[in-house]
């Protein structure tokens, strides 16, 4: 695989972009060719993951919202169930919860 240099006339854009990220207080950047090489071996694969965050980073933000997406799913699970025929109506939501 050949990686090459960011072309001159994108030096103020993806060059500057860049730079940010890898100097991130967050963390050592990815590596961008050892995330092009797993991107070219998965997509050979048959069974594709819909989601496949790249990085340790990128792995704690996204199970971190997962968590949230699905306790939040649970906790109005009752409130979407009546939407549906045959299911009990009620306006009884959630109480609120601080932000």
């Amino acid at each position: 695989m050949t990686v090459r240099d960011i072309p001159e006339a994108y030096a103020l854009t993806v060059s500057a972009m860049n730079s940010r990220v890898r100097q991130s207080t967050y963390g050592p950047a990815g590596n961008p060719t050892r995330a092009a090489e797993i991107l070219v071996r998965v997509a050979k694969c048959h069974g594709i993951p819909h989601h496949l965050p790249l990085g340790a980073n990128a792995v704690k933000g996204s199970i971190r919202l997962d968590e949230q997406l699905l306790a939040e799913d649970r906790r109005w699970s009752a409130v979407s169930r009546a939407a549906d025929f045959g299911e009990p109506y009620s306006m009884e939501l959630p109480a609120d919860t601080p932000r």
